[in-house]
């Protein structure tokens, strides 16, 4: 039986609770500078009262705790596939701000898996909502990859 199935959950090992340093280093590196994502005296105009993190990164964030530790790279080996190339992204909202000390956790699940025109390659998809510590969920949004099967 095959474990790329829609409704498959795609397990999540690790959460993460981002601090300053953390908001400050992803922003630098991403280049979202704007004044609510890096001036605190701003921040507190907002009616989260303080710095958020960019949208973009929270995507970031978000992707990274499923593909740490290769979650998605065992789930597509056991049937044989690895994964070949990043489509893209869809569908993507963000639903509440994720603020310092907030820890994410993912909860991911197959979409689809199906073959494409190349009998090498599959299009594998998956859903990934992920929340904070008090389970809001800060985002979501639906992912496309190439797998392609293993010699």
């Amino acid at each position: 039986m095959s474990n790329v199935v829609a409704g498959t959950k795609i397990p999540c090992r690790v959460c993460r609770t981002l601090d300053v340093g953390d908001f400050s280093m992803l922003h630098q590196l991403n280049w979202f500078n704007m004044a609510v994502h890096s001036n605190s005296e701003y921040g507190k105009g907002t009616w989260f009262k303080e710095r958020s993190l960019a949208g973009p990164i929270i995507f970031t964030v978000a992707d990274g705790l499923l593909h740490n530790a290769d979650n998605i790279a065992e789930l597509l080996e056991k049937d044989g596939y690895e994964i070949y190339a990043y489509i893209g992204v869809d569908n993507m909202k963000i639903t509440k701000p994720v603020l310092f000390g907030d820890t994410l956790r993912a909860d991911a699940e197959v979409v689809d898996f199906r073959p494409t025109k190349n009998p090498q390659m599959n299009l594998f998809i998956y859903k990934n909502k992920t929340y904070n510590q008090r389970n809001e969920q800060v985002i979501e949004y639906q992912t496309t990859m190439m797998a392609k099967k293993k010699d």
